[in-house]
């Protein structure tokens, strides 16, 4: 027993640190690794009357296994913290729910981090998940220190989540539904280079052997900025607070998103030394004590099945990279709570929007593709690889800033420069770079699935060529917020889309769509077309094709959307014809948007539209309802209206 603390025995379980009503619970794993058997292991605590820390053994007869626990009864100061040791050896508690903010993200730490007891009182209010289904989602990924951390971002806690919280008006304005936020666990972004460390290990033995007084040099370190490894999975980053209390803050953010109607999903990677039973505590965890919607899983051979098999994640978002089918019965089944994030769409769509031979069918399977048992994902750019930018600026990955000779970062990225590597402002190459990004847009947001949107790329985010920013804590990785000026053509029609899908349940069905007349109406649920209506051209030289959805087989309110929409693909280099199918009576097709911003809504006539002209490189969108775009045809219809009843009346004036 402790001189200071009366030491009484508890139960092994939870693992961690705990106040309770009869004082400070304390269970930890004792993995003996580099230090001797018989080292005396337990906590280091530091408090008001302890601040250089007194050391506490677990009794052994307290041990069960490898887990030991002690009760310190009494024990209730609530402003301390604290590590564990085992001889000279310290270490922080893997299962802590609260981090020391001692230290400045980017800067080594003088030693381990302390562990702290977050209040356990936090007050939720009302908070209610807004349990948005895959079809409706809107995916939003962002980095938290990246996103509001470049000086132009206008918020007043820069690269925290309270930056996060502030650019709130901004998400909800875009449309979006769901946050995704990359790896804000806690976790040392201090990433030591493994190949010097050894050289300079071997050094400061050699320095020792001739006993010379010269300090040991430092040993080299980059910036781990995305964060996937392992980490402290219970506690948020306290790098990404802008206060003291990260746990707080975070919270304070879930319930901020929530009440403005959006979901909020985290990335947690899992190396392979993560246990399964451990993985799904740490879901479940942060399902109950922070509210999130979602998880995005990482790592390898991952038990998805098993998380969605919990009960307790049944109306959790949980996304994946593997391809994961439910059985036709059980928990997971019923749930859909698994997320496909779908490489095959990415790739695929790159390559069309380049336009490489026999993408036609491929266009044709993601634009229906649609699964009841799990979501889909669908995106052109994501965290990793070029964002949509470089992707149309870039034939090659320019990763020299990272510091391996260009070597990291993958070689397949399926991109086009568009005719200059790198920045131009030739106009003929912007244009052209603008209507690629439009033209991705477009096919992101008009496929069924979920699109995911990756923060910047809304209005042309550049990585200057770095496809693998991993280490890149600047202006490289940041978003720069002062690029939206110049991208506000491309934000505006990011809006469009989202505000059109919306609209629209038929682009976003919860059923896949059959491409069969299944209402007896006269018209299939999604059909494709190419010169001529009904008869598309599949072909390995095919680069165009039209697709129309008919409204018909979408509710809105509870009544029947009558509105047809029709997208016009043509990633030809030379302008291509593509018919448009006869509407029913009453309806008649009009230009809402195309990505060419020379086009020209048709001249007002009396037959019904039968056939386009597509530009080079153009998607265009053609529906039977009043919009935008058709608005210039209303007023050219209005001023030949006018003319009409000028030349009527001079008539007769000369008759008279």
């Amino acid at each position: 027993m402790h001189k200071d603390f009366k030491i009484v025995k508890t139960q092994i379980y939870p693992l961690g640190v705990y106040f309770r009503h009869a004082g400070l619970h304390i269970a930890a794993v004792h993995r003996r690794i580099h230090t001797d058997e018989t080292a005396e292991f337990g906590i280091i605590l530091y408090d008001r009357k302890h601040r250089g820390g007194v050391r506490i053994p677990f009794p052994e007869k307290n041990r069960v296994g490898s887990v030991y626990a002690m009760l310190l009864e009494g024990y209730q100061n609530r402003e301390f913290s604290y590590l564990f040791y085992c001889g000279d050896r310290t270490w922080p508690d893997p299962y802590c729910r609260k981090i020391e903010c001692n230290t400045k993200y980017g800067v080594p730490g003088k030693g381990p981090i302390r562990c702290m007891v977050p209040d356990a009182h936090y007050d939720w209010e009302e908070d209610r998940a807004p349990g948005i289904p895959y079809e409706n989602t809107i995916l939003y990924a962002l980095h938290v220190r990246g996103f509001t951390k470049h000086r132009s971002s206008g918020v007043e806690h820069k690269g925290t989540y309270a930056g996060v919280t502030e650019k709130i008006p901004y998400l909800k304005e875009l449309g979006i539904t769901s946050v995704l936020l990359m790896p804000a666990y806690e976790f040392d972004e201090i990433q030591r280079q493994e190949n010097l460390q050894n050289i300079l290990t071997m050094q400061k033995a050699a320095a020792c052997k001739q006993e010379e007084e010269e300090p040991a040099a430092e040993i080299p370190y980059k910036i781990n900025y995305w964060g996937y490894r392992r980490g402290m999975y219970y506690s948020p980053k306290a790098g990404y607070a802008a206060g003291k209390d990260a746990v707080a803050e975070f919270k304070d953010m879930v319930k901020a998103l929530h009440r403005n109607g959006m979901e909020i999903l985290m990335q947690f990677y899992f190396p392979t030394e993560v246990a399964p039973a451990e993985m799904l505590d740490i879901l479940k965890y942060w399902k109950v004590e922070y509210h999130i919607d979602g998880c995005h899983v990482m790592g390898v051979n991952l038990p998805v099945g098993m998380f969605a098999e919990e009960p307790l994640l049944s109306d959790t978002k949980l996304l994946t990279i593997q391809q994961y089918s439910p059985a036709a019965s059980g928990p997971a089944a019923l749930s859909r709570t698994i997320g496909w994030l779908s490489e095959g769409f990415q790739y695929d769509m790159r390559r069309l929007l380049k336009g490489d031979d026999d993408m036609i069918n491929q266009f044709i399977f993601h634009v229906r593709n649609a699964r009841p048992e799990t979501g889909i994902i669908n995106y052109i750019a994501k965290w990793d690889g070029f964002r949509l930018a470089d992707l149309v600026s870039y034939d090659r990955k320019h990763n020299e800033d990272n510091g391996e000779d260009n070597r990291d970062g993958t070689d397949y990225n399926c991109s086009w420069n568009c005719g200059v590597e790198g920045r131009s402002r030739r106009k003929s190459v912007t244009r052209l770079r603008m209507k690629q990004m439009k033209n991705a847009m477009m096919l992101v947001f008009l496929a069924q699935g979920t699109p995911l949107l990756y923060s910047g790329d809304e209005f042309g985010n550049t990585q200057n060529g770095n496809n693998n920013p991993y280490c890149q804590d600047n202006d490289t990785a940041w978003i720069k917020w002062n690029q939206m000026e110049s991208g506000g053509e491309l934000l505006a029609c990011t809006k469009m889309l989202i505000r059109l899908r919306r609209e629209h349940p038929i682009l976003h069905s919860a059923m896949p769509l059959k491409g069969m007349d299944t209402l007896s109406c006269g018209y299939p649920d999604v059909s494709f077309h190419g010169k001529e209506a009904w008869r598309p051209d599949t072909s390995p030289a095919s680069r165009s094709m039209g697709v129309m959805f008919c409204g018909y087989y979408g509710e809105i309110d509870g009544r029947r959307d009558e509105d047809f929409l029709y997208f016009g693909v043509n990633l030809y280099w030379e302008p291509y014809v593509l018919g448009l199918p006869k509407l029913p009576r009453g309806k008649a097709w009009r230009l809402y948007a195309s990505t060419d911003d020379q086009a020209k809504p048709e001249e007002e006539s009396e037959e019904p539209l039968q056939k386009i002209t597509i530009p080079p490189r153009t998607i265009v969108l053609y529906t039977t309802k009043d919009c935008p775009v058709s608005a210039t045809a209303q007023r050219q219809r209005r001023r030949r209206g006018r003319n009409a009843v000028g030349k009527e009346s001079g008539k007769r004036e000369v008759s008279s």
